[in-house]
C-alpha cells in the first residue's frame, strides 16, 4: 500500500499509532498498524471509529502464519506489531505456548500471505 494513500489514527492521549484507514474506490477500509484489513466500510468515518474501536484489540487472539522454511501454516499470537515488522510466537492449536512447538518469528513486511487472523 503506498505510505501517501494510508492515514494513520493515533490515539488522542498518548499519540500511539492505533492503525490506518485507506480509501478503496468508494468504499474504505480499517487496518492495523501492519495494514492487514480489519474491516471493509462505506465511509472514512465509520472506518477511523473501526480503527479507534479495534485496532490495537483486533491484534489480539490466534492468527496463522508462513514458515518459508517449512512451507506450512503455524498458530501464533502477536507479541509485538511494528509498520514494517510483526513478532509471533508460535503456539499450538488451543494458542498455548507449548515448549514442543515454541519458536519465535519476526515476519517482515507482513502481507496476507505471510499472516492471517486466524
Amino acid at each position: 500500500m503506498p505510505e501517501s494513500m494510508k492515514i494513520p489514527i493515533n490515539r488522542g492521549e498518548d499519540g500511539q499509532l492505533l492503525g490506518y484507514i485507506l480509501q478503496e474506490g468508494s468504499a474504505w477500509s480499517a487496518r492495523t498498524i501492519f495494514a492487514h484489513v480489519i474491516a471493509r466500510v462505506v465511509d472514512k468515518d465509520s472506518a477511523e471509529m473501526v480503527v479507534r474501536n479495534e485496532g490495537l484489540l483486533f491484534l489480539q487472539g490466534m492468527w496463522r502464519y508462513y514458515d518459508e522454511a517449512d512451507r506450512d501454516w503455524y498458530p501464533c499470537v502477536i507479541k509485538e506489531a511494528f509498520e514494517s515488522r510483526v513478532i509471533v510466537v508460535r503456539t499450538n492449536e488451543l494458542g498455548f505456548e507449548d515448549p514442543e512447538h515454541y519458536k519465535r518469528v519476526i515476519i517482515r513486511n507482513p502481507t496476507e500471505a505471510t499472516l492471517l487472523k486466524a
